[in-house]
Order: structure tokens, then sequence, then C-alpha cells
């Protein structure tokens, strides 16, 4: 059953998404971290990195298209078990030739996400490819589950799978390390996307689906869902197609390039994750249904207390990241091989993100509004036209910036997307009142630039990168904390219904949870 999306439901379901989250980052950060001590920003990191992201971004290729459709679809099949289970059918055999296929060529998948990677780097990453592609098929597999648990409302199980496969990694690169062996490294990651995957097929079996293996090639709803995966596929293509045009242009930059812009990035989708995607996964599930029924103008209201939170949480984000960048690298990754100069490179390149995680989260909202209404194609094009200014903007900012220009790259890019997407939105479903929330946004803009002042005058006063790390920490916690409650007292003073709405939410759940006790 799909709850409504009223101001509580929507804060309750992203809180739970948020919780389950924190635990799975935390798992995440600590497999970086591990990753930066035992490894460094050299020849085996890279390598790590490069052959970790090759079986994600191919299953985002195809099972985040697969993904889009299936929610929406849901809603308007009759048989959704025999549904179900065709889709994870074809996707099962469909992992299975990848998976077979670059057992025996993985060099090929190497050299098309880095054509330029040094052959040092390239040798190990091709033995780490031969295992780690056989994730290809638990990946898969865990996308539709995913989805079919989204459906039912369970947010924290959602999000808290993939602590499975952090783990698990994490005690591959520190068996490896420990004993100089590869191989554990290798099938670690098979190891935990399998885990993940029997984690959410117990969950959705608690929601009433188990999977068989059934296929009806001549089902309509099958065929439907092939109508509409295509656009997607062209637009996750171009998705895709930017991150390995963005790993090529950091191949071709000094060694460490790679492994800089990964850390980096690690800190930015560490936010989009914990924050940013969250009311886009919550309320996508609900865009669907409302679009099923043809209740456009909710899903128009829905889409409209969406982009306010996002704003009202990404925003002051954004400018913390672009203001704390150099303690927080140093916090999170400096120590073992990983140096101060790496830290300087690493936070240089997160500078040019930081807004970016405001751009991307209001991104993922709207195309999952297009989604719903089954529109594929103006996504599609959009997405495309990203990729194309990514590429131009690449190529002009990495011969001044170096690797700092390609982060600039997708920053500028996921602006220009969003006012894109804003505008093809508006001529789809209507009028989605954004004007009409103009007071909104001038106080959350007007409190996030008073606290941006006071943490860029207070941060600069402090001895965060020159006191020992748990000083820097202790300094950086009560910092982000003091910046928080100064924000949301500003934001009550000023009346903003937003933040009113959060904390009645936030007290009305520790109340229930104290008269449980």
């Amino acid at each position: 059953m799909i709850q409504s999306t009223t101001p509580n439901t929507l804060i309750k379901s992203a809180l739970a998404l948020g919780i389950a989250m924190v635990f799975s980052k935390i798992a995440g950060f600590a497999l970086e971290v591990v990753l930066a001590a035992f490894y460094g920003a050299g020849t085996a990191a890279d390598a790590f990195i490069l052959a970790y992201s090759i079986p994600n971004t191919l299953m985002t290729f195809f099972a985040a298209a697969i993904g889009a459709c299936f929610i929406p679809m849901y809603h308007r099949v009759s048989e959704k078990t025999d549904f179900t289970r065709i889709i994870m059918t074809c996707l099962l055999i469909v992992g299975l030739l990848i998976s077979i296929v670059f057992t025996f060529i993985p060099g090929v998948l190497i050299r098309l996400f880095a054509f330029q990677i040094a052959p040092e780097t390239f040798e190990i990453a091709v033995y780490f490819v031969r295992y780690m592609i056989w994730s290809t098929v638990f990946l898969l597999l865990s996308y539709v589950y995913d989805a079919h648990i989204q459906i039912k409302g369970a947010f924290f199980s959602s999000g808290i799978s993939i602590v499975w496969r952090k783990v698990t990694v994490t005690l591959g690169l520190v068996l490896g390390a420990v004993f100089d062996f590869n191989l554990y490294i290798a099938i670690a990651p098979v190891v935990g996307n399998a885990l993940c995957m029997l984690f959410l097929a117990a969950i959705s079996r608690k929601h009433g689906y188990a999977y068989k293996p059934y296929l009806d090639i001549r089902s309509p709803d099958l065929k439907q869902v092939l109508i509409l995966v295509g656009p997607i596929l062209l637009g996750t293509a171009s998705n895709q197609i930017n991150s390995i045009i963005s790993r090529n242009f950091a191949a071709s930059l000094p060694v460490g390039s790679i492994s800089h812009m990964h850390f980096a990035l690690m800190i930015v989708t560490l936010f989009l994750a914990l924050f940013g995607y969250i009311f886009s996964i919550v309320l996508y599930p609900h865009f669907s249904k409302l679009a099923a029924e043809g209740n456009i103008a909710r899903l128009r209201n829905a889409t409209t207390s969406g982009v306010v939170y996002i704003t009202a949480i990404m925003l002051p984000i954004s400018i913390g990241m672009f203001i704390l960048a150099e303690p927080g690298v140093r916090i999170l990754f400096e120590r073992g091989s990983f140096t101060s100069e790496d830290t300087m490179s690493t936070a240089a390149i997160l500078r040019m993100y930081s807004l970016y995680t405001y751009a991307a989260s209001l991104a993922a909202l709207f195309v999952r509004a297009f989604y719903a209404v089954n529109n594929t194609k103006t996504p599609t094009v959009i997405a495309i036209m990203g990729y194309v200014s990514i590429t131009a903007m690449s190529f002009l900012f990495i011969g001044y910036l170096g690797a700092q220009g390609l982060a600039l790259a997708w920053t500028l890019s996921a602006i220009l997307m969003v006012c894109m997407q804003l505008v093809a939105l508006r001529k789809k479903v209507g009028r989605l009142g954004l004007v009409d929330n103009i007071p909104e946004f001038v106080k959350i803009s007007t409190a996030t630039a008073i606290i941006g002042v006071g943490l860029w005058l207070v941060a600069r006063a402090l001895p965060l990168m020159t006191a020992s790390i748990f000083q820097s920490i202790l300094l950086c916690a009560i910092l982000v904390v003091v910046t928080v409650i100064v924000y949301v007292v500003l934001l009550l003073l000023m009346k903003s219904k937003t933040v009113q709405e959060g904390l009645r939410v936030v007290m009305g759940y520790i109340a229930r949870k104290r008269e449980r006790v």
C-alpha cells in the first residue's frame, strides 16, 4: 500500500531512509578510509577504483533504465508478480551474458573506461575485472528487489542494504593488504553484492514477493517496458558516457588524479545519498501512483514540496562543503599513504563539486517526475545535451584547472540541465507553484548566506588544518552542530514553513517513542 505524501509522511519516510543511509555511508566511508590508508592515491588504488566502478557503471546503464520503468509500470499492470518475475528473468539473462563475455576480454572494458591508463595500472585492473564483473548478475536483480520494497514503503531496508557490500569489500581490501593477495580484493565485491541481493530478497519476500524464473516474451507488459526503456537507456548511457569521459580525461593527468577525483566524489555522494536523493526516492512511488490515477495536480504539489525541502537542506550543505573542504578531506582520508598533498588536491576538486550536490538533487527529483508520467523522451534529450556540455566544458577547463576543471564541468552542466528540466516539466504537467514559494526560498537563501559568512569567518580563525586529527574532528563537529542550530533558529525567526513542519514531525516522533517506552 502506498502512503499518501503529506508533509508528515514525506518527512517520516525521508527520516527512515536517511537513518538507514547514515549506516550505509558509515560503512562506505570505512571502505574509503581503508582504501586511502592501505593503498593511498597511487597505482593500486587507481586500478581498484577503476575495476570496482566498471560493474556498477555497466549495471547502472541497464538496470537504472529498467528500474525507472518498473515502478510506474507496476502500478498499471494487473499481474504484478508475473510482471516482476519476467523483468528479473530478463535481467538475469543479461547479467550472465555480460559476465561470461567480459571474463574473457576484460581489457576491452578497461580501455573503454580509461583508454590512456598506465600499463602497470592496466595489468592490475585486468585481473580485478575478471572476477568483479560477476557482480553484474547480483546488481541487476538487486535493482528490482529494491524497487519492489520501495513501492511497499520499506525505505529503511532499501537504504541499509548496501551495508553488506561495503563491509565485505572493506574486509577484502584489508585481507588483500595484510596477506598481499589480490584475489581477496577481486572477489570481495562479488560476495558483497550477492549478500546485498539476498538481504533485499528476504525483505521482498516479507512483502509478498518471491522470485521464481519466469519468462513470457509475448507479454504486452514486457513490450511496454521495452518501448519505455529505450529513451531511458539513451539518457542513462549519456550519464555513463560522461563518467567514462571524465575518467579518461583524469587518466591523462598525473598519477593519482583518478584517486583524487574519486575521494572527492565519495564526499559528494555521501551528502547526495544522505540528504539529496532521499526526497526523490521517497516521492517516486507516490509520483507514479498519482500519475496512474491521473491526479496531476497532486503530483505538481508533491514535486514543489520536494524542491522546497531539497533547497532547505542541500543549499547550506553545498556552502558548508565549499568552506570546510580541506579539513573535511583531512579528517576523512589523511592517514597512512594518503598525504597532506593528496588532501589539498582532493579538497580543491571537492570545492568545484560543492554546488553540484544541490543541482544533482533537484535533477533527480525532476527526472522521476517525468518518468512517473511516462515521459522518457524529454529527460533523455536533456541528458544528451548535458553529455555534450560536459564534454565541451571538460576540454575547455582541463588545460587550465586539471582535475578541478572536470569537476567544474560537471557542476555547470548539472545546473544547466536542472534549468532545462524545470522549463520542460512545467510544459508537461503545468505550473508547479514555485513562484508561490518565493518567500520561502528567500528565507532559506538569506539564512544560508548568514551561516555561510559566519562559518567562513570562524573556520579561518580555528586551527582546523594544524591541530591533531582528533582535535580537528572535535572542532569541526562543534562548528557544524552550532551552524545547524543557528540555521534552524534563523529560519524559525523568519517563520519558515519548511522548518516548522520538519520540527513538528521530529518532535511528534520523539514523543511517540517516549510513550512506548
